[in-house]
């Protein structure tokens, strides 16, 4: 990972000044320039990325020999899949969150229609029961015409056989 290895033995070059065909980013998530050791040592003429900052005050402490970039560079790759798909359920989250609102306003709006319905059944039984004792009032009041009318024809016919 990081070492600090490369403020000791790093190069000149500047931030931006240099190619980086591996396409590796420091920890400040900017280009990591690729860098030739020009001190005198062991490490001499041998390729690093380091810290886009370096040498300045705020590096990272980014340090990758040249011939170990193909490790740092799946990790970077693994890295960026992982964003993507923090991401995309990032998305997945917020337009779950906006379906739930829009089905709590729906289960609020059914609840209200359910209610009013209720009211207007709870009304339609009252109306349906009067209606029955009308009819029920009306029904007696036909039996007791025709109680009359057939006890006057009895009468009558007992009049008559007299």
């Amino acid at each position: 990972m990081a070492s600090h290895l490369s403020v000791g033995s790093g190069s000149s070059r500047s931030k931006g000044n240099s190619s980086s065909p591996a396409n590796l980013v420091c920890y400040h998530n900017e280009l990591a320039p690729l860098r030739t050791v020009r001190y005198d040592g062991p490490t001499k003429g041998k390729r690093f990325y380091g810290c886009s900052y370096w040498p300045e005050q705020r590096t990272c402490g980014f340090f990758k020999w040249a011939d170990e970039v193909d490790d740092v560079r799946e990790l970077q790759n693994i890295v960026v899949e992982k964003e993507e798909t923090i991401s995309e359920l990032e998305h997945q989250v917020e337009m779950l969150k906006r379906d739930m609102d829009l089905m709590r306003d729906k289960v609020k709006k059914l609840k209200a229609k359910k209610e009013k319905l209720v009211e207007e059944v709870e009304e339609m039984g009252i109306a349906t029961t009067e209606t029955m004792f009308e009819l029920k009032e009306n029904n007696t009041d036909k039996r007791l015409m025709i109680t009359l009318v057939f006890s006057w024809a009895f009468f009558t016919l007992v009049l008559m056989f007299k």
